[in-house]
């Protein structure tokens, strides 16, 4: 088998074949865009050097209210008692009554929390409705500069959001899943609405010229065990976005879908649906399958992605990440392989030397493996 472009192993893992070998990803790895921490510029500039890159590209798009969204959410930055946080306070200005959320945010880059959901009971999904909405110009420009930048050296996604996780996110894990044992066909309603908002962004994506693009999103992650049941990811993810995903096929286009979690009761699941790459595969304990089990249930159905736990690369030793990155790599071989780690290369807020390293090592021992374990 000849020896294949960035792009061409990443398109032929996506369309359904075996690559020359299997692909090596770094998630956010970006030729665009400096690393958030300088200390991480080494391993994105590897990255950029040795991986196959998978950027993000997109049009503006607001799930709520469109182009009306700057004119009716205002977004208030409020001090708190440490110089270290401050509440970002978000009011949805409806016609039926304003909505509230207030997000703790970190002034040195930790990770933030949602302090207060703007959808407080279920009359309040009525509220958030009640904005009019009216969807943004479609405009084709920055995906064609993101393609331009990447070359051959990757694809470029273009990026969507996701019609469960829109609702789910303003209303937290707890209440959704007791809203959609009291109210679900209120919870329903939304989502449709929001699905429909999402088919009629990717047809403007389609008539604009981008029908062959890889399509993705996040957020199906919030939709299974053991947060809610295999049937609720039925009725809310697969039902909502298999219409979506058959105009993408349908166009030539590819899907990509991100889910953490533990995929035993979901991954057959995403193959049916049409995904064409899932990611990521997370190795036990914080996932539930190795690599090697997870092509067991899907074969060539499916393209996988992930097999390393970002959790290893900050704390485990150089050999430990070599091992990992060598079992996954041989469970992909003769398959549709995308080597990754479970979460981006930027994760910590203060990385050491150590973790830095690490992230070498897996991008160097990834690279030259998978070279050797060609499927040629």
């Amino acid at each position: 088998m000849k020896r294949m472009t960035r792009r061409e192993r990443l398109l032929t893992i996506l369309d359904g074949g075996v690559p020359d070998r299997p692909a090596v990803k770094i998630w956010g790895a970006d030729p665009r865009r400096a690393a958030k921490h300088p200390g991480f510029e080494r391993v994105r500039q590897r990255a950029v050097e040795k991986t196959d890159l998978f950027v993000d590209a997109g049009s503006a798009f607001h799930m709520y209210a469109g182009r009306h969204a700057n004119r009716l959410i205002e977004r208030v930055e409020v001090p708190t008692d440490s110089p270290e946080w401050l509440n970002v306070v978000t009011t949805f200005h409806t016609p039926a009554g304003d909505l509230r959320a207030t997000r703790r945010m970190s002034t040195i880059g930790k990770p933030g929390y949602d302090a207060e959901h703007p959808l407080k009971d279920p009359d309040d999904i009525r509220k958030l409705l009640s904005l009019p909405y009216e969807p943004f110009p479609f405009d084709v420009q920055p995906f064609r500069d993101a393609e331009a930048c990447t070359g051959d050296r990757g694809v470029v996604m273009f990026y969507l959001d996701q019609a469960m996780y829109a609702l789910q996110r303003l209303i937290g894990s707890e209440n959704f899943a007791l809203w959609s044992l009291t109210d679900e066909a209120l919870l329903m309603e939304a989502m449709q609405i929001f699905a429909g908002r999402l088919l009629g962004h990717v047809q403007a994506a389609v008539a604009a010229g981008l029908g062959q693009a890889v399509f993705g999103w996040v957020g199906p992650e919030l939709c299974i065990p053991p947060l809610m049941s295999p049937s609720a990811f039925d009725r809310y993810v697969a039902a909502l976005d298999k219409p979506l995903i058959e105009t993408v096929h349908n166009a030539g286009g590819r899907i990509w879908v991100h889910c953490h979690g533990k995929m035993r009761p979901v991954i057959e699941r995403f193959a049916d649906m049409g995904v064409d790459v899932l990611n990521p595969i997370e190795p036990p304990p914080m996932g539930d399958m190795t690599m090697a089990e997870a092509f067991a249930r899907v074969g060539n159905r499916m393209g996988l992605e992930g097999g390393v736990e970002t959790h290893d690369l900050m704390t485990a030793s150089p050999e430990r990440i070599r091992d990992m990155v060598r079992t996954v790599l041989d469970a992909g071989r003769g398959r549709r392989l995308i080597l990754g780690p479970s979460a981006g290369y930027y994760e910590s807020v203060f990385p050491t030397e150590a973790e830095i390293q690490n992230w070498l090592c897996f991008i160097d021992e990834g690279v030259a493996y998978a070279e050797s374990v060609a499927n040629g």
